[in-house]
């Protein structure tokens, strides 16, 4: 995902949208949606809802870190509920926000069989666990989010084409290009012609 496909206003407000609403749909403390960037094989935090929002706006992490990072690699959604007992949690993102995570919910999101990002959601507001109806609820979401992020992605990259397109044209028109110079430059000079009467 390139940064350049991140500047589409209605794709900020469809992710904001998707995070802000599945985290009241499940009564979370705090969600996220982390779009994969495969050159530099990041995860990139394109919207937080929660306290951790200011820090984690535009952060991001290597595909390697975290329970986000799982979920991105095996495209396999991943209840957490006690985070401490999880190897894959990365602490070092709490240490960073401030933010206690103690249970994480997360989902890729899924274009035509490839992952281009996870959604994620964060405690249960009330204490409790999250469940199978928990993920089958954000598996759902998830699914009709990638569709909407990836239209949006690739419309934005044919805006992109079509400027560059119309720029280089507009180069194109200010330059004038000869294969040759046909003007004599000097007594005999210029472009020879066949004598073909022989």
């Amino acid at each position: 995902m390139q940064s350049q496909q991140r500047s589409s206003r209605y794709l900020r407000y469809l992710i904001e949208e998707i995070t802000r609403v599945t985290a009241e749909t499940l009564k979370a403390a705090a969600s996220s949606v982390l779009l994969v960037d495969q050159d530099k094989q990041e995860l990139s935090f394109e919207f937080v809802h929660g306290s951790a929002e200011g820090v984690l706006k535009d952060a991001s992490l290597g595909t390697e870190t975290g329970v986000a990072g799982w979920v991105a690699r095996n495209g396999t959604p991943l209840i957490v509920n006690d985070v401490r007992e999880d190897q894959r949690f990365c602490q070092e993102i709490d240490d960073i926000t401030g933010f206690v995570t103690k249970s994480i919910l997360c989902v890729p999101l899924v274009a035509h069989g490839n992952v281009i990002g996870v959604l994620e959601v964060l405690n249960k507001l009330d204490g409790s666990d999250f469940n199978e109806m928990d993920l089958h609820t954000l598996t759902a979401v998830a699914s009709t989010a990638a569709i909407g992020i990836e239209v949006e992605v690739a419309k934005e990259a044919l805006r992109y084409s079509e400027a560059r397109f119309a720029e280089l044209v507009g180069d194109l028109s200010e330059r004038q290009f000869r294969l040759f110079d046909l003007t004599p430059k000097q007594a005999g000079g210029g472009v020879r012609t066949c004598d073909t009467s022989r």
